[in-house]
């Protein structure tokens, strides 16, 4: 009898680990819907997660263009944001109302916008759109 349910309690939890696998398993796929796959001017292969609009405490709209870059290991250059602002950021202000300012956020891997990301390395910089050209600026 105590061997079935020590039997039971076992099948009980592993077949919790497999739910709770399978289930944040398939919430990442789901922060990334666009899986567009670039070549980004340092050489490094980069995905287009997604891109949000996001309602500043001005009223400005911003658009958060969120790039995974697996291989990042520190601040991406200058070179590869500019490159992903004009390809995605461009294509992003093209929305009505048009975005103040274009965020482009290399991340080493997807997370959920706000929500802390202790340990995942990150990239940020901000840009203004003029005559269909990012433009960087100072945050």
């Amino acid at each position: 009898m105590i061997r079935g349910l020590i039997m039971l309690l076992a099948v009980a939890m592993i077949g919790g680990a497999a739910y709770w696998f399978l289930a944040s398993s398939g919430a990442k796929a789901n922060l990334c819907p666009l899986d567009e796959s670039e070549t980004a001017p340092s050489g490094r292969s980069v995905t287009l997660c997604d891109v949000v609009y996001e309602v500043q405490p001005s009223n400005e709209i911003w658009a958060v263009v969120r790039v995974v870059d697996r291989g990042l290991v520190t601040n991406v250059g200058h070179e590869d944001h500019d490159w992903a602002c004009n390809l995605w950021g461009v294509r992003a202000a093209e929305r009505d109302p048009r975005p103040a300012r274009i965020v482009v956020q290399f991340m080493a891997e997807p997370f959920e916008r706000g929500e802390p990301a202790p340990g995942i390395t990150q990239s940020i910089e901000a840009y203004a759109i003029s005559d269909d050209t990012c433009q960087w600026e100072l945050l």
